[in-house]
């Protein structure tokens, strides 16, 4: 090969490389804004008008959420918004990890980013002026994804929370608390990003220094949404599940009683 023939060759690398990084971030930009569409898919308005004919942006605390979804539509309506609103956190992610395994495309960023995306469109929809929810179950769907740890750890906390004092909003608060703990810890004694060859592995492995960012930048999210809740808290005027649970078996049973002693009015009067 003489000279001219090396420098024709070494070109039309540069130009290949060049065309394919270019397609990548074209990939990834694309990516981004699906990741941002998807997030802004309000499940609880879309679920509640198709399967219950409400709109819970008119009910309850008028949240798009599936805590809102679940005291306005019910618990089996309410859990399936809350379902596709953690897929909606993961979906990208996953996809993106799932084509770097079969070799089709490798992301050029970090996957929190198409996570971040998400969590934005779920808290500033597209689909309804720029307003949204609070981000949770989103949120919970990413770390879900990128830090098992982390999201099985504010499960606990939440649902331990939320069965001790009823109030989701403070159960919420701690949840996002223990995420971002577990992510610094997790970032300072767990397995180094990226080497994780088995699940127990990626289960205790370092989230990464951006990730750990994201948490923090979630967190603050979520504490902001909710400074109307704590007002209500401070205040006691904040919808507490445990009393309203309490205050449904007590309206059944004075309603029983209602009739039972109308049955027996009846009766007598025969």
């Amino acid at each position: 090969m003489n000279f001219l023939e090396t420098i024709t060759t070494v070109i039309d690398t540069i130009e290949r490389s060049s065309t394919n990084q270019a397609l990548g971030y074209v990939i990834c930009v694309c990516a981004l804004i699906l990741s941002y569409l998807i997030g802004s898919i309000p499940f609880g308005v879309v679920i509640g008008k198709l399967i219950c004919h409400k709109d819970i942006r008119e009910y309850g605390s008028k949240n798009i959420g599936s805590t809102n979804a679940i005291r306005v539509l019910g618990k089996p309506v309410g859990f399936i918004v809350f379902f596709f609103d953690v897929f909606k956190g993961a979906l990208i992610i996953l996809l993106m990890m799932l084509l770097k395994a079969t070799n089709v495309y490798v992301t050029p960023i970090d996957y929190f980013w198409y996570g971040a995306f998400a969590i934005v469109g779920h808290s500033f929809s597209i689909f309804l002026k720029f307003k949204g929810g609070k981000a949770v179950a989103t949120s919970l769907g990413v770390v879900l994804v990128l830090s098992p740890m982390s999201a099985i750890n504010c499960l606990i906390v939440f649902l331990l929370i939320l069965y001790i004092t009823g109030y989701v909003s403070l159960a919420s608060t701690g949840a996002t608390i223990t995420v971002v703990t577990t992510g610094w810890i997790l970032y300072a004694v767990g397995i180094p990003y990226g080497e994780a060859s088995n699940f127990l592995e990626y289960y205790i492995s370092n989230p990464g220094l951006g990730l750990c960012i994201l948490f923090c930048i979630m967190g603050l999210l979520i504490i902001l949404k909710h400074i109307k809740n704590y007002k209500r808290l401070i205040n006691g005027t904040e919808s507490n599940f445990k009393k309203a649970k309490k205050e449904k078996k007590e309206a059944l049973l004075k309603e029983k009683m209602e009739k039972n002693d109308s049955s027996n009015a009846e009766e007598n009067k025969q």
